[in-house]
């Protein structure tokens, strides 16, 4: 089918899966995505995923968590810093535990049950940014705990799974990764950030009212080249479109920007990158081995809740905050595609399981819209 044809039609239905969700009063992103559920192999089968409809659904993903960098507060992300950091810990250490007893219980090899736990470690924080950003509690205490600690725990994950591949030796030779030099290219990147923010809050940027027409496009560039760096230091794009949004917020035309960028974003590509999710949902992974997968979809549910909940807890955040942290953290989403993915290529698991855990990471992301609403309005 006609590529603009296929974009059209996912769109079109797209719409009319808003609204309906609107009117049943669950969070829109569930629409879009269930938007990609029909259309894709799961129920009518007319749609496949693209390279098209993937490289918009990436940029879509940036400018969503651009735009969330953009409306953070600086001084609150400061404020629980503390607290964000030992949920990001504590969310990787539970399910990499339970995931590391369930490959042993099922016989795994010991490299092969721990890189599934740094799968299920990761947190996809674009989902829980979309719901929040819809009930107005990105800027409260949870959401910029949330955000802080999603953060922090991408970037505790993509450091285990350098460590675990640096260690193993297992892939082609020609892409082993010098952890030493990654290391001090990650260092030298969150440096290069401190200082643009630095940089960002004590300059006033007057001379800027001359091209302000084209600050929007500017802006969008900046976060791409960012978010380009972040992955050549191998710290994931949407940390590096996250901490752009965070810089520009630091000037006098964050508003500006932060409502011209939205209605951007929102006419299609972000649209897109919850639409692509949808695509990416095949059953054949659920059905194959449902034992499986029921098991393993308990195990990352309850793993990132508790150690998330518990963290949030530890730092005297009342249940209802904690609780919203827990399931905020537990979408899995673009994040955990893309370690799976990488440990595919590099033989840390096996095509056998493999299905099986991408239907895992797709199910999480789908349902922590709907936990986290129904737990922010019982509030």
């Amino acid at each position: 089918m006609n590529q603009l044809l296929i974009l059209a039609i996912l769109l079109l239905t797209a719409i009319c899966f808003r609204q309906l969700f609107l009117k049943i009063k669950l969070p829109t992103v569930l629409g879009y995505m269930f938007s990609g559920i029909f259309l894709g192999p799961s129920l009518l089968n007319v749609i496949h995923g693209s390279h098209l409809i993937s490289s918009m659904a990436e940029l879509g993903v940036i400018v969503l968590m651009f735009i969330a960098g953009l409306e953070c507060d600086l001084k609150m992300l400061k404020k629980y810093f503390k607290p964000s950091i030992t949920i990001a810990f504590l969310g990787i250490v539970f399910p990499v535990i339970g995931m590391y007893w369930m490959g042993q219980t099922l016989a795994l090899s010991k490299i092969e049950s721990l890189f599934i736990g740094i799968i299920f470690a990761a947190t996809s924080v674009s989902i829980s940014v979309a719901v929040l950003k819809e009930l107005h509690r990105l800027k409260t205490k949870a959401g910029t705990t949330i955000l802080g600690a999603a953060v922090a725990d991408d970037i505790l994950s993509i450091l285990l799974l350098s460590i675990v591949i640096a260690s193993t030796g297992i892939g082609d030779s020609n892409h082993q990764i010098n952890l030493y030099y990654l290391i001090s290219y990650q260092i030298g990147f969150f440096l290069l950030v401190w200082l643009l923010t630095f940089i960002a809050q004590k300059l006033s940027f007057n001379g800027l009212e001359k091209i302000k027409p084209k600050l929007p496009i500017l802006a969008l560039v900046f976060a791409l080249l960012l978010s380009g760096v972040a992955e050549l230091v191998q710290v994931s794009a949407i940390t590096g479109a996250f901490f752009a949004g965070i810089i520009i917020s630091q000037t006098k035309y964050k508003e500006s920007l932060t409502n011209q960028i939205d209605q951007f974003g929102q006419l299609f590509l972000i649209p897109l990158f919850f639409i692509n999710v949808g695509l990416s949902v095949k059953l054949d992974g659920i059905f194959d081995n449902i034992g499986l997968f029921i098991l393993m979809l308990i195990i990352a549910v309850l793993t990132k809740f508790i150690g998330a909940y518990s963290g949030a807890r530890l730092f005297k955040f009342s249940r209802n905050n904690a609780s919203q942290i827990g399931i905020g953290m537990i979408s899995r989403g673009e994040v955990g595609l893309i370690i799976a993915e990488i440990g595919l290529k590099n033989q840390l698991i096996s095509t056998e399981y493999y299905s099986t855990i991408i239907a895992v990471i797709i199910i999480t992301t789908i349902i922590t819209p709907i936990l986290l609403r129904v737990i922010i309005k019982s509030k």
